[in-house]
């Protein structure tokens, strides 16, 4: 996992901005979350188009963590929470 920037407090309050560059990184990401942490990320969202079809957007949603779970045989981090930041 590579770390890109890291603002902490002395009672370890803070920021980490984060990036997996391997499956089992997403593993260590479930140990360091918290329920009720904000967590920021971009993800793809596919708009319907009416009758012509569907496209794609790329959007940064910013949530706060309510639920996290880690698929261990996909290596997929799960978190579930409400937006906190609009898109």
């Amino acid at each position: 996992m590579k770390l890109l920037s890291k603002d902490t407090e002395n009672d370890s309050a803070g920021q980490v901005t984060l990036t997996p560059e391997q499956p089992e990184d997403m593993w260590h990401t479930y140990n360091l979350l918290q329920v009720g942490d904000s967590l920021q990320a971009s993800t793809v969202r596919k708009v319907q188009a009416g009758n012509s079809g569907s496209y794609c957007i790329h959007t940064t949603v910013t949530i706060c963590v309510q639920t996290i779970d880690f698929d261990s045989q996909a290596c997929q981090l799960q978190v579930k929470g409400i937006n906190i930041q609009k898109n």
